[in-house]
């Protein structure tokens, strides 16, 4: 889900970290270039690699907005270029050897744009307070200096403002999503309520109508009739409160030992669908409880499903109880008397 700057721009991915290499690459040849135009060309080396070091923090931390700790090294990084620079310039210096201060600009561009715009121009401000001390003590022209720290303001600022765009358009697009989803939601609960339904109506008249109709017909209920309707009546209380139980081969063998005399309540309290091993796992344990228990009842419940097991089956069979506890690593029977 789209939900910020940096999600749209990609740029805490390769493509955004490409483009932060493909700049330093321009800028160390810009900064190689102008070596000539400082009075100590080593420092100018130093200065680059401290932008690299700025570089490679940007491109480490996919945060939003971005890391405080790092926000404030690379602040620090821009600062700290400025002051190792703006007395290292010839006066009349040709070219771009004042490339630092666009550099500076450049990172604190992304940090604007990646949700840190105040503390981006409280960064460009030292950075322009330490270019025109600069001028001023080197009695360089200072008109020429604001200009030019005047433009990189503008750079900033155009940067900042559509860094503010994009975040109200993230956060609309992030909210038209959220309601999209939601109406998804809505639609998916609502058609799984019709199909629900639709299933418990095809049992009705797959089952109860035909009894429905024996019930109403004048001949007497002989007593297999009555207990088969039992039985079914037990069967159509399970499809409402034991929704999880509804394998075919688990259906027909709860089935076959109601009709032997065996009571069986199956519920179901888990709030969710069990995956297919899950299913054939409990399945399994209790269709075993079933074919085996000669007379007496059986209680299976599925656990909810924030309980370690699966389900629990406890069985009464000729006056001995034994109790199974499934899990994703099968049963566990435990006899109790």
């Amino acid at each position: 889900m789209v939900s910020d700057v940096t999600a749209i721009l990609r740029l805490a991915d390769i493509r955004g970290r490409t483009i932060l290499g493909l700049y330093g690459l321009g800028t160390s040849l810009v900064a190689i270039l102008n070596l000539d135009g400082l009075h100590q060309p080593v420092q100018g080396i130093v200065v680059l690699g401290l932008f690299w070091i700025a570089l490679v923090t940007l491109a480490l931390n996919s945060e939003e907005p971005f890391g405080f700790i790092h926000t404030i090294i690379v602040i620090a990084l821009g600062i700290t270029m400025a002051l190792a620079s703006a007395w290292n310039i010839e006066v009349f210096s040709p070219g771009y050897a004042t490339w630092h201060l666009g550099a500076a600009v450049m990172l604190y561009l992304v940090l604007a744009l990646r949700g840190r715009t105040r503390i981006a121009w409280m960064g460009f401000a030292a950075v322009a307070v330490v270019q025109v001390i600069a001028a001023v003590t080197l009695e360089m022209s200072v008109v020429a200096t604001v200009n030019d720290v005047a433009r990189q303001a503008g750079t900033l600022f155009v940067g900042s403002l559509f860094g503010l765009f994009l975040s109200r358009a993230a956060r609309t697009i992030t909210a038209i999503q959220r309601t999209q989803l939601s109406r998804a939601a809505v639609e998916a609960s609502r058609t799984a309520s019709e199909q629900e339904r639709d299933l418990q109506l095809s049992r009705l008249e797959r089952d109860a109508r035909p009894a429905l109709n024996r019930i109403l017909a004048p001949e007497p209920l002989t007593e297999e009739e009555q207990l088969r309707f039992i039985v079914l009546e037990s069967s159509l209380r399970d499809g409402i409160r034991a929704a999880g139980f509804r394998g075919e081969l688990l259906s027909e063998e709860t089935r076959l030992a109601r009709q032997r005399g065996i009571q069986v309540v199956l519920l179901d309290d888990r709030g969710s669908s069990l995956d297919d091993d899950q299913r054939e796992t409990v399945e399994a344990a209790l269709v075993e409880q079933l074919r085996t228990t000669v007379n007496g009842a059986i209680t299976a419940r599925l656990s909810p499903n924030d309980r370690e097991e699966l389900a629990t089956i406890v069985v009464e069979d000729s006056g001995k109880y034994r109790r199974v506890v499934v899990t994703d690593a099968g049963a566990e029977v435990t006899h109790l008397s």
